[in-house]
């Protein structure tokens, strides 16, 4: 072979040798690609089925209500939403594969419910009226929709587990075993501790109402902290800084045995706006009904109106009771005082009065137009009531005076509110309730 040709095959060797890597350069850099999207294309499916799953939480819990709802306008506010929610689900359904069985399952169920709440929400918006049949078809709907539900979570907890979500076995169900999950709690940023009860969020208020006296120095600040947790429980304390919402205030951090507990007290009148606490209860030695026990009279004993239980929940070995004010034997809901109690000290670590610091004032109660016999008419025949009870309840920028009726049907439990002036059905909360206490959805 000569010199030359030794060259020219030299020459070719190192250009098949570039172009090899320039080829596996570029095969890598489109597999990247082509992994990037099939990441972004799940990303976007899961989003969809989380988005799903809520929509179809709430199609559950309001076709349940529909069937309870005392009056039309309230039932026909109720099918408008679950119009709106089959419309928003099918929205996200039609962009996952169709592949999945749990997606044309639920297609399908979205498509029929959202056609039927229109309907009958059109025979309503003229002047009609459900039939028994209409009512028992929403009983249908609200059981094909919880089975529809259970095909949702199952697909959820793939995806929770590192799952592929479209992945199926052979009889074209998800991989994880399909079975009914419990609702997580939601962790919510400070300073609200849970949500817990009926009218929880209160009207919203920016101002609040309840702060009263003269502006409090760091001192006093301090001084005030140490008095709300008790002298006896505190080792240490330091101004932190201060704060400005939702009112100017000093922020405290005391030392205790439950653990570093915070709070930010109001530079107007030095009430307490929240208490928060950093540490650990390793266990429960007190029951839920002395907690909610001492929890009221610690409201008592720092000089809070007289309080009504409205709900609880336990996590974590520490117990959030949500506290309402009442005056006059009336309950005022939109007055919300939450209560954070260790289980394991039995004392209090927690506390949130933003709606109470918000909205608390002395109301000038009206008497009731209907009494609580001609209030309890307007409610669905099928509910067994079991108590009811004045209280006033945010409505708009408002407040009306309402009956809150405990009741039930098919071992379901609601609490029901019906304008004590108009009549008029206000709201439904379904009763949620399990060995960590009670919540209303």
């Amino acid at each position: 072979m000569t010199i030359k040709r030794m060259r020219m095959l030299a020459a070719a060797v190192a250009v098949l040798t570039a172009l090899a890597v320039a080829l596996t350069i570029y095969a890598r850099a489109q597999a990247e690609k082509i992994d990037a999207l099939q990441n972004a294309i799940s990303a976007s499916y899961e989003r969809a089925f989380y988005e799903t799953a809520s929509l179809m939480n709430g199609i559950e819990i309001n076709l349940e209500k529909a069937q309870v709802a005392g009056s039309d306008a309230h039932r026909r506010a109720l099918l408008n939403e679950i119009d709106r929610d089959a419309m928003s689900a099918q929205n996200n359904l039609a962009a996952l594969p169709a592949s999945l069985s749990v997606i044309s399952e639920a297609l399908k169920f979205v498509n029929q419910t959202g056609d039927i709440a229109a309907v009958l929400c059109g025979r309503l918006n003229e002047g009609g009226s459900l039939t028994p049949e209409d009512v028992e078809l929403l009983a249908r709907l609200h059981g094909a929709c919880v089975n529809v539900n259970d095909l949702i979570d199952g697909v959820i907890r793939d995806i929770e587990q590192g799952l592929d979500p479209l992945s199926e076995t052979a009889d074209g169900a998800p991989v994880a075993q399909v079975e009914r999950v419990k609702l997580r709690e939601v962790e919510i940023d400070y300073p609200i501790l849970l949500y817990d009860g009926p009218f929880s969020d209160g009207r919203g208020e920016t101002a609040l109402k309840a702060l009263g006296g003269p502006e409090i120095t760091p001192e006093q600040a301090l001084a005030a902290a140490r008095a709300f947790v008790g002298e006896d429980r505190v080792i240490e304390a330091r101004l932190a800084g201060e704060g400005s919402v939702p009112a100017p205030s000093y922020e405290i951090n005391l030392s205790t045995g439950d653990g570093l507990i915070s709070l930010a007290l109001s530079k107007q009148g030095g009430q307490v706006i929240y208490m928060m606490v950093e540490g650990a209860a390793r266990r429960a030695a007190f029951s839920q009904a002395a907690l909610i026990d001492m929890a009221a009279s610690f409201l008592k004993n720092r000089g809070y109106p007289p309080v009504a239980v409205s709900y609880w929940a336990a996590f974590d070995n520490y117990l959030t009771v949500n506290f309402a004010a009442v005056q006059d034997g009336v309950v005022l809901y939109p007055d919300l005082i939450k209560v954070q109690m260790s289980m394991e000290s039995g004392l209090p670590v927690g506390l949130e009065a933003v709606n109470y610091l918000s909205n608390h004032v002395e109301r000038s109660l009206p008497e009731p137009a209907l009494s609580e016999e001609a209030a309890r008419e307007r409610l669905n025949g099928a509910l067994s009531v079991e108590r009811g009870r004045l209280c006033v309840v945010p409505r708009g920028s408002g407040e009306a005076l309402a009956w809150e009726f405990a009741a039930s049907a098919d071992d379901v439990r609601y609490l029901v509110y019906i304008d004590a002036a108009t009549g008029e059905e206000l709201n439904i909360y379904r009763v949620v309730e399990d060995e960590n206490g009670q919540l209303v959805i």
